[in-house]
């Protein structure tokens, strides 16, 4: 049974060790936190040991992996520590706050031949992996737009970074894999309203290098949540709406295999999806990869690239400007 603790256990780290708690494949055998309150009520609440400094958890030589999801800006120090000290690492994106971060965090997991997995949670939603092997098939023909939405409340619980290096990696993500490209150009504009210290709204046009366009509308300014993409082809458009895990296709009923005149409207088809909690997926791919020594769906590379991307769009809202990849 492999053993598993889990560093930091706020909002999303007690649903790490909630999962963990109920794995077949695993046993949660501790959780650590700076608060000692949190620590220990998640810690009673799992059967799990509790500590306040994840290096004394760190110390014991019985637990083979970490799942570590404190705030971004301690991505490195802590992902660096249970690396070091043998463990294999569960890390929640993004990567790190900077890439020469990520690449310190990547490197050490070489040198200790250790798996280093990043929390891309959006990749292992049943509708997108649908979706996924719909494209593959060929479905939509050729691809030229993606829209992306993914808007919400103010979350005044993260402070290290904006709604960029937050939230719009998972589309980041989601595109690269679906389409299997990257982008050459990058143009985006951000606002800051209520965020004290980052930008808290940004609207981006990214170009990828076989010729698609994607549209990122992504916010923390909405009142309600949504969380929505929309992949445009020859052969019409799917939907994808994350929350409720449901998938659309809508027809081009213009098209044949040798025309693309035009586009007019066709049937829409629900297609039924196996809904299942994405982060359960994600956890038990992770536990995966540690039982057959495999590497994970999605690397510390991957997750440095998403960053860059993520970097470059902050950086062209801030100077107002074009930017090459």
């Amino acid at each position: 049974m492999i053993r598993i603790a889990v560093i930091g256990v706020g909002s999303m780290g007690q649903q790490h060790a909630r999962i963990l708690f109920h794995s077949d494949a695993a046993q949660l055998v501790a959780v650590a936190d700076s608060l000692p309150e949190q620590a220990e009520k998640i810690g009673r609440h799992y059967n799990a040991r509790p500590y306040v400094r994840y290096q004394e958890l760190l110390d014991d030589e019985t637990i083979d992996a970490v799942s570590i999801a404190v705030p971004t800006s301690r991505h490195r120090e802590v992902a660096l520590s249970a690396l070091e000290k043998g463990k294999h690492v569960l890390l929640e994106k993004p990567i790190a706050s900077t890439e020469e971060e990520a690449q310190e965090i990547i490197s050490t997991a070489k040198q200790q031949q250790r798996i280093l997995m990043i929390g891309h949670i959006e990749r292992f939603n049943p509708a997108i992996q649908e979706l996924k092997l719909r494209l593959q098939r060929g479905e939509l023909g050729e691809i030229y737009k993606i829209d992306v939405q993914r808007i919400g409340p103010f979350p005044s619980r993260i402070s290290d970074v904006g709604v960029i290096i937050d939230l719009s990696v998972h589309d980041l993500d989601i595109i690269n894999y679906l389409i299997e490209d990257s982008p050459v150009r990058i143009y985006a504009e951000s606002q800051q309203h209520l965020h004290p210290h980052h930008e808290d709204s940004v609207t981006a046009l990214l170009r990828y290098r076989r010729g698609a366009l994607a549209v990122l509308n992504v916010n923390y300014l909405s009142p309600t949540k949504t969380r929505q993409l929309k992949i445009f082809g020859k052969k019409g458009m799917f939907l994808v709406n994350y929350l409720d895990q449901e998938l659309y296709f809508y027809e081009n009923r213009s098209f044949s295999s040798d025309n693309w005149e035009s586009v007019t409207e066709g049937d829409m088809k629900k297609i039924i999806i196996t809904k299942r909690e994405p982060l359960h997926v994600e956890i038990d791919s992770f536990i995966n990869c540690l039982k057959h020594n495999s590497p994970p769906p999605v690397s510390g590379e991957h997750g440095l690239i998403l960053l860059r991307t993520a970097q470059a769009i902050l950086k062209s809202s801030q100077e107002k400007k074009i930017l090459e990849c």
